[in-house]
């Protein structure tokens, strides 16, 4: 996160109309760091709606109340709040859904702060937004960030709002490419694609193991929707794991293996912070950027979790960007690091 989203977010979420008094709802995408989070220091009175585990746990452990699903309002009472701040996501149809179900948690007069960098599309989201709110909108400026803050106006009668399109941000929907079919929606990490590194893994993985009569319990760590274990169904492991820290991934997951009749526990959780291990196997092609940046602190956070949930003869086979040194970390916590496979810029490393 750019020093001046933080400094936008601590401001917002601190007192958003300089009222301490005022109702408040933070909708929160972010993927912050501990650091991040201590320094926006969000008031007491703040209530939360976020799609990540690890930050609704530590939010809802410092007394918020937090409401963790796919960005579901439906249990937020219309007319709600008097301020509802929105650092806006990647994915457009995710803001759009976002900003019609912002309207109408409203009150009369309440503002949606929207916070963004130009590359985010802020400035298109504002002006969007305000068909919707059918008032202009109030953009400032704070280095390479913007703040956009929408008013909500009095009901008139004669008119509706324009809700934008979300293109059923709701509804999963399912995916073909090529002859690889799955179910996903937008809000998953490339939710309509495959994953090059992903692709590259599961190839490995399939060629290394293509002769074994069995194997033992898998664990597909941060499983996005599925991409991993549908991609390797055929390989005779007896039992499949997947989690993953975003609630959207998790349903999509759920319904990519029901689509292709392939027995799978998926669940919600911080970097399958409540398994208890035993894994023969696990794959990952981890999320090592905090936000937009690179992070060695999430690195550390998997490459533990992996050493963890091995069994003792179990291996764990990671993919990452070339240019991300890895192995540095897991050198202090595996006998064995090895670059089995180094091509179109990714590695795939094995540990064990």
């Amino acid at each position: 996160m750019s020093i001046h989203i933080e400094h936008l977010l601590i401001d917002l979420l601190n007192a958003p109309s300089g009222n301490p008094l005022t109702t408040a709802l933070w909708i929160a995408d972010e993927s912050l760091s501990e650091q991040d989070l201590v320094a926006a220091r969000p008031r007491a009175e703040l209530d939360v709606l976020t799609n990540r585990c690890d930050l609704g746990a530590r939010l809802r452990d410092i007394g918020h109340t937090v409401f963790v699903s796919d960005f579901d309002f439906s249990g937020l009472a219309h007319e709600t709040y008097d301020d509802i701040v929105y650092r806006v996501s990647k994915e457009r149809p995710l803001v759009h859904h976002c900003i019609n179900e912002s309207y109408k948690r409203l009150k009369e007069g309440g503002s949606l702060h929207l916070i963004g960098n130009k590359e985010d599309g802020i400035r298109t989201h504002g002006r969007n937004a305000e068909k919707v709110f059918a008032t202009p909108e109030h953009a400032k400026k704070h280095g390479d960030a913007y703040h956009i803050r929408l008013q909500k106006p009095a009901p008139n009668d004669q008119t509706t709002p324009d809700f934008l399109d979300s293109k059923d941000y709701d509804h999963l929907r399912t995916c073909t490419v090529g002859e690889f079919h799955f179910v996903s929606k937008p809000g998953v990490f490339g939710w309509n694609k495959v994953d090059r590194g992903s692709a590259l893994l599961a190839d490995y993985v399939n060629n290394l193991l293509a002769k074994k009569k069995s194997l033992g319990p898998v664990l597909d760590l941060g499983c996005g929707y599925g991409y991993l274990l549908l991609a390797t169904s055929k390989l005779p492991f007896s039992k499949r794991h997947g989690t993953d820290n975003n609630a959207a991934a998790v349903d999509a997951a759920k319904a990519s293996f029901a689509r292709a009749e392939l027995s799978v526990e998926v669940t919600l959780d911080d970097c399958a912070a409540q398994l208890q291990g035993g894994y023969d196997w696990i794959l990952c092609n981890p999320p090592f950027h905090q936000g937009f940046a690179t992070s060695s602190a999430l690195a550390e956070k998997f490459l533990s979790q992996i050493k963890t949930l091995l069994s003792p003869q179990g291996k764990a086979l990671v993919v990452v960007n070339q240019f991300i040194p890895v192995e540095r970390i897991a050198q202090d916590k595996f006998k064995h690091v090895e670059t089995v496979l180094n091509e179109h810029g990714f590695k795939v490393l094995q540990l064990h």
